[in-house]
């Protein structure tokens, strides 16, 4: 049955269609679409009927959920619905934590580098960059600097585009102190900054579906993945998932760091909180046999 563009795709409910809108959407980013934002999704797939000037509802699933014909639908609907507000510096505990950790983690006599930190749904960059100012201070600062990269993945595209260009407006550098801006950017307009070129060289930016690439770097294990506020989209069930997977991709002395609460009590097999209490950072346990981290 046709339904007109304009009618609320919530009152569809009745021949199925936006449960099928829903189960796509979890089936392929995992997210799960909570009562609170249904209202949301309906109003952005009678946006796009609308501005697609389709008057059946049942004509656009088709070409959206078709994989070869759909993927450029797809995947506009994804970077409207997955808009993830991020800033530089964003959760002040966890960067001071970070800094410490590449200290001691670097001017251990074991370690060679170079040091690789990947940060999951970076959005536009904030993240990542921040990670990566953190990571050559920390370096700078104990006058040991062995070579880093950081590796930022978002599913958005439109996300990804922004990040690579690293061009911020005033607003996004309220957290960024003085020094920080005359050290690691260029201002490029009357309320515009761009990060240093020098520092985006080390950092590469992948679209990437958590629940479809294994990792950003196949065959190369990471030594701090940095995994904030993403997971509080999934269900709890799916973070335990995502969480044993990513661990899979630590190195040895790795460290996974998460948002405060996202795991509640639980945590890996096989691995122990290392942290404050306010923040939440992750090590395997060390083993009595091997007196080393496994």
């Amino acid at each position: 049955m046709a339904i007109k563009a304009g009618q609320a795709l919530l009152e569809s409910s009745e021949f199925g269609y936006f449960d099928i809108w829903k189960t796509a959407i979890e089936e392929r980013t995992g997210v799960q679409i909570t009562a609170d934002r249904e209202h949301a999704l309906g109003l952005l797939l009678n946006r796009r009927m609308r501005e697609l000037n389709l008057l059946d509802v049942d004509e656009y699933l088709t070409q959206a959920l078709d994989v070869t014909r759909g993927a450029e639908e797809w995947s506009g609907l994804v970077d409207r619905l997955l808009v993830k507000e991020t800033s530089f510096f964003r959760h002040g505990p966890s960067f001071d934590y970070v800094a410490q950790w590449v200290k001691e983690t670097i001017t251990n006599p074991d370690f060679v580098g170079p040091l690789w930190v990947w940060s999951l749904g970076c959005s536009t960059g904030e993240e990542a960059y921040s990670l990566a100012i953190t990571v050559d201070r920390a370096m700078r600062q104990v006058g040991s600097v062995k070579g880093f990269g950081i590796i930022g993945t978002d599913i958005s595209n439109e996300a990804i585009f922004q990040a690579r260009r690293g061009i911020y407006r005033g607003a996004k550098m309220n957290a960024v102190d003085e020094s920080t801006r005359a050290d690691y950017f260029d201002q490029v307009g009357a309320q515009l900054w761009r990060v240093k070129a020098d520092l985006r060289r080390r950092v590469c930016f992948l679209t990437s579906n958590i629940l479809a690439d294994k990792s950003p770097l196949i065959g190369r294990k990471i030594h701090l993945i940095y995994c904030q506020n993403m997971l509080i989209y999934f269900r709890r069930w799916k973070r335990r998932e995502l969480v044993n997977q990513l661990t899979d991709h630590l190195d040895n002395r790795g460290c996974l760091m998460l948002g405060l609460g996202e795991l509640a009590n639980w945590m890996p097999e096989g691995f122990a909180r290392v942290a404050p209490r306010v923040v939440q950072a992750y090590t395997k346990v060390k083993t009595v046999e091997q007196g080393e981290a496994l």
